[in-house]
């Protein structure tokens, strides 16, 4: 009888070993769970987050469970899906011609002052209830006709006026059929070196979309692609392949100026420029900011500055986002250009200061601290305690 109870009480004391282990593991993990929820109070404290049991969007926007559905363009409306010829003659004259773009390749092939083999050609992608009769847009594609490129600018004002989570799931359709019409450039000699890709807003995606259709036929991928404030409802939750990304072209760009409204905060090119921080942007009228719409448009007024004033939009790296957001990139050195002139050397965020004049650059005042005039706004807008009217 001792014989078994001392073989027993071995059993006994290995299974009380072990419970203590295993006690010891569940503790030093509580401990670490209690850290980890301090430090996200801590965390909350500072910025504010919704608690969990407030639930998730409904599903109109910012998410859009709609957008893997189907959507098309039927027979009938294909003729009013267009691209639109913007050149500048020798005498200074715009000339437009929009074009089917299920045909556009043909009349393109038979224009003898389009030169797909030696010129560099730009696609410009408008946004949401944008066109390509638009100011900003014929003032970029006037900006880079003068700089002798072929322009063509999408014109999409029949499809992307529907309400905003539908136009959405337009543009996955219209991207594959801006891409059809870039392969049948590049049968015509269009060399995706000379290729370059701007988007603004829905239409940056929709150029992505184009761009991924692109690589996909031919195996190459343009030269850039640049997007101007991508839009980010609807976006924000999805995948590199359903929207803008890095891959889509040998060198992306991507300038923020309305990450937490219409456009998107996080990182989607090998260069991503966030002017003023990215939030919101200066107004002209001294002490008061830009609101949503006001700094959504801004990049594309930003860029056809940046084209029109090379080397004077100068950004400066910044470690994070967050950095960026606040300004707080002053003591970093690498710079780098907003326009045709960054340099896809010096990838990662930056942070670009400007002016709230017209044409807003502000050169190299603009990487100097005490120049910086964003933050300072938005301190002078919220410290005065009391406010009365």
């Amino acid at each position: 009888m001792s014989s078994m109870f001392v073989k027993f009480k071995r059993l006994l004391d290995d299974d009380i070993l072990k419970l203590i282990r295993t006690m010891s593991r569940i503790i030093k993990i509580a401990v670490a769970l209690a850290l980890a929820i301090t430090l996200a109070g801590q965390v909350r404290a500072a910025t504010y987050g919704p608690r969990a049991d407030y639930g998730y969007p409904a599903g109109l926007i910012p998410d859009c469970p709609g957008t893997h559905k189907n959507a098309s363009i039927s027979p009938r409306m294909m003729q009013n899906l267009q691209v639109t010829l913007h050149r500048l003659t020798s005498t200074g004259q715009i000339v437009r011609k929009m074009m089917p773009v299920e045909s556009a390749h043909k009349i393109i092939a038979k224009d003898k002052n389009i030169d797909l083999k030696n010129k560099k050609t730009v696609f410009y992608a408008v946004g949401f209830f944008d066109s390509s009769v638009f100011p900003f847009s014929q003032a970029i594609g006037t900006s880079y006709s003068k700089r002798g490129y072929n322009v063509f600018m999408t014109e999409t004002f029949a499809f992307l006026t529907y309400i905003y989570p539908k136009s959405v799931r337009l543009i996955k359709f219209i991207g594959k059929k801006m891409g059809e019409l870039l392969v049948r450039l590049n049968e015509l000699g269009l060399d995706p070196e000379n290729l370059e890709l701007v988007g603004s807003s829905l239409g940056a995606h929709e150029i992505a979309y184009a761009a991924k259709y692109f690589y996909q036929i031919t195996g190459k991928k343009p030269s850039r692609l640049t997007g101007l404030d991508p839009a980010g409802p609807c976006f924000r939750s999805l995948g590199p392949e359903d929207k803008l990304w890095r891959t889509d072209a040998e060198r992306v760009d991507v300038l923020h100026t309305n990450i937490d409204g219409f456009g998107i905060a996080e990182t989607l090119g090998h260069v991503d420029i966030y002017a003023n921080g990215g939030e919101f942007q200066p107004g002209d009228v001294p002490m008061l900011p830009c609101l949503i719409i006001c700094s959504h448009v801004r990049s594309m007024i930003y860029w056809w500055q940046a084209l029109e004033h090379p080397k004077k939009f100068i950004a400066v790296k910044c470690n994070s986002v967050q950095e960026a957001r606040f300004a707080q990139c002053y003591n970093n050195t690498p710079t780098n250009y907003l326009g045709l002139e960054t340099h896809f050397d010096r990838q990662g965020i930056f942070y670009l200061s400007t002016s709230n004049e017209f044409p807003y650059y502000a050169g190299k005042e603009g990487l100097k601290e005490e120049n910086e005039i964003y933050t300072s706004v938005v301190k002078r807008i919220n410290d005065d305690d009391g406010f009365v009217v």
